[in-house]
């Protein structure tokens, strides 16, 4: 976790950079690679933007995801608080609201705004309610670029309540779900398999 000089945080995930200037207090902007998950502070009169491949995010004070995965495609997750996504080379601009992902690929193949539900984020920590352990296997599969199955059973629509620190390493997270939903691990070849 990264402090601005504004009192922002910026929880970095690993081999992510951010850069700002000097005089960032007069104008507050950063410019991000990789994935950082943003808390940012509001201040009278000034706005707070993040700059991603080939487009920007205007900030109103809140608590959002950034995700660049290399291949020109991008999510932003709002968590809390408002955002306004552009992408600077149609002047497209995406008004987010709480528990909302704009999806963006930055060759210019479009923009794509999708409404999230049983997630949110908290000092460091995702946290998740009720939300089915299939849907649950695909978030960990995409916050860690992993493949881990699920192997069908009665189980499959369980649903998975509980929280994950941002750091927390994948063999923890793959032990909580065993654990919460009485379901095994299995290994072949390095790839995970949860079943019953």
């Amino acid at each position: 976790m990264y402090c601005l000089p504004d009192s922002s945080k910026v929880w970095m995930h690993a081999g992510s950079s951010i850069r700002f200037q000097e005089k960032f207090m007069q104008d507050r902007k950063v410019w991000l690679t990789g994935n950082s998950l943003f808390e940012v502070r509001k201040h009278a009169n000034s706005r707070f933007r993040v700059y991603v491949e080939n487009a920007f995010i205007d900030v109103k004070g809140t608590c959002f995801l950034v995700k660049q995965n290399g291949d020109n495609d991008n999510k932003i997750t709002l968590f809390s608080g408002s955002i306004e996504f552009n992408v600077e080379s149609t002047d497209h601009k995406i008004l987010l609201k709480p528990m909302q992902e704009v999806v963006y690929n930055s060759d210019g193949s479009g923009v794509q705004l999708i409404d999230l539900s049983n997630i949110s984020w908290k000092d460091g920590r995702y946290y998740f309610t009720n939300i089915s352990l299939k849907r649950f296997i695909e978030t960990i599969n995409d916050m860690y670029k992993t493949d881990i199955s699920l192997r069908t059973s009665p189980n499959a629509e369980s649903a998975f309540t509980g929280s994950i620190r941002y750091d927390e390493p994948l063999d923890d997270v793959i032990s909580k779900i065993c654990f919460a939903l009485n379901l095994k691990r299995g290994e072949e070849k390095g790839k995970v398999t949860i079943y019953n």
